[in-house]
Parts: structure tokens; sequence; C-alpha cells
């Protein structure tokens, strides 16, 4: 018996000279997009300026609240520029249509606006980071369990002779040091910065109490140290970090 013959569906090709765009938008708000049921509903209006020398656009995306979750910002930067790559966008439907949408000739790159909403989203990110959850099961008969000793290990401080020492007193020697991820000190760094713009290392890993070198690590990514002046061996957040942070100093 002979076998039945492949049937090939045909590949429609109208709408592919249309131009899209290739964005590239943050891991939560992409989420809360993807949750969106209604196919009618606007996600946003983006405000775009007259293209650069090099051929670059930027401008600001506001969001739609109604398609938000949580304390999601609602502002973002934007920048599109043109992709040499040479891409199309490929669609299959429920009945086995198979369509090309178009052809990418822009990439665009959404980052989240510094402001207020920013800071606050951060906040909430940081103390839900910090809650352990616990859970006590009851056991009818509870075996019997070889009691270890738990050794933690504290870095010692490096000898660069960076930082001044006069602060090493700030740190008790024998506190136990949980490291962090990194995503979660630079959330809580920022949140200092918030009280003043200036902290010596020592008595800012008094509040981090993380390994200093890695203290150090973080901040040599997002602060500037100052090595003389009035505010000598004390870090302070590079300019482009400053837009969502306020002082109370």
């Amino acid at each position: 018996m002979a076998e039945p013959e492949e049937v090939v569906e045909p590949l429609h090709l109208e709408l592919e000279d249309r131009e899209v765009y290739l964005a590239k938008i943050p891991t939560a708000l992409g989420a809360s997009w993807k949750n969106v049921q209604e196919s009618e509903l606007m996600l946003g209006s983006i405000k775009l300026e007259k293209k650069s020398a090099l051929g670059r656009r930027k401008g600001m995306l506001t969001v739609n609240p109604s398609t938000l979750v949580d304390d999601i910002p609602t502002e973002y930067r934007v920048e599109v520029s043109e992709t040499p790559l040479k891409l199309k966008v490929f669609s299959l439907d429920g009945s086995g249509r198979m369509a090309i949408e178009g052809t990418v000739k822009n990439s665009c790159t959404v980052m989240a606006q510094r402001n207020d909403q920013y800071s606050k989203m951060c906040k909430q990110r940081l103390i839900k980071s910090m809650v352990k959850t616990r859970i006590v099961q009851p056991l009818e008969d509870l075996p019997r369990v070889k009691k270890a000793r738990i050794q933690f290990t504290i870095e010692k401080p490096d000898a660069e002779g960076e930082e001044d020492d006069a602060d090493s007193k700030l740190l008790d020697r024998s506190d136990k040091k949980i490291k962090m991820s990194k995503d979660e000190l630079k959330n809580l760094v920022f949140h200092h910065f918030e009280e003043r713009d200036y902290w010596p290392l020592k008595e800012l890993n008094y509040h981090c109490r993380q390994p200093e070198s890695f203290l150090k690590e973080v901040l040599k990514e997002i602060c500037v140290y100052h090595r003389k002046g009035p505010n000598k061996s004390c870090y302070e957040l590079k300019p482009q970090y400053k837009d969502g942070v306020s002082t109370n100093a």
C-alpha cells in the first residue's frame, strides 16, 4: 500500500517587505505584556527624536498602566538603530497557514527610566529577596541527626591602601557575612546612596555586611572613588546612576 503524499502548505509572502522592529525589553515588562489577553489593547506610545549623524534615534516609551502588574515602571528610554542582520518574521496560525510578516530593518533597545517608580521597584525587589520562607513540618518519629559545625569564612581586607584604615573599627570581625548576588548588592548600595552622596568603604560595608573585596568590585562598576579633596577616601555614584536616586543629604 502506497504511503500518502505529504502536503506542503504554501508560504505567503504578501507582507515580506513590511518594516518591523526587533525590540529588546526589560524582563519584568516583557512578563507583564505576555499576560495581556486583549489583542486590540494598546501597550503604550513612543515619541522618537530625529535621526543622529550615526543613523540612531532616541526617544521615550510611555506604557499603558493597565498592561502592567505590581510596581513596574511606566516610563522607559528607547534607542533605535539600523541593523545589518537580514531577519524575517515568520508566523504559523492554528490552521497551518504560514506567512512572512515582515523584515527586520531596525533594532530597538528599551531601558527603564531611573525615576521614583524605578527606585520603588528596586526597593520592593530587595525586600522580597530578603524575606525567607520557613516551613514547619511535624514528624512522628524524629530521626537522629548528627550535629555538624558550621564554619563561616570572613575575607581579609585588601592591602591596596586605597581606603583609610580609620574606619576599620566600624566592622565587627565576628559578624557572619552571607554573600548576596551582585544585583541584590547593587540595589542595596543604591538604597544607601539615597541617604547621602558620599560613603567610605568601611562605613558602607557596616550596613551591607558583605565580603569587602566583593563590595569593592560592585562599587568600581557604579561609583567614583575620591582619592583627594573634601570627600577623600569616599565613594560617589557615577552620574548615570544618580538619575533614579534621591538623597536626603
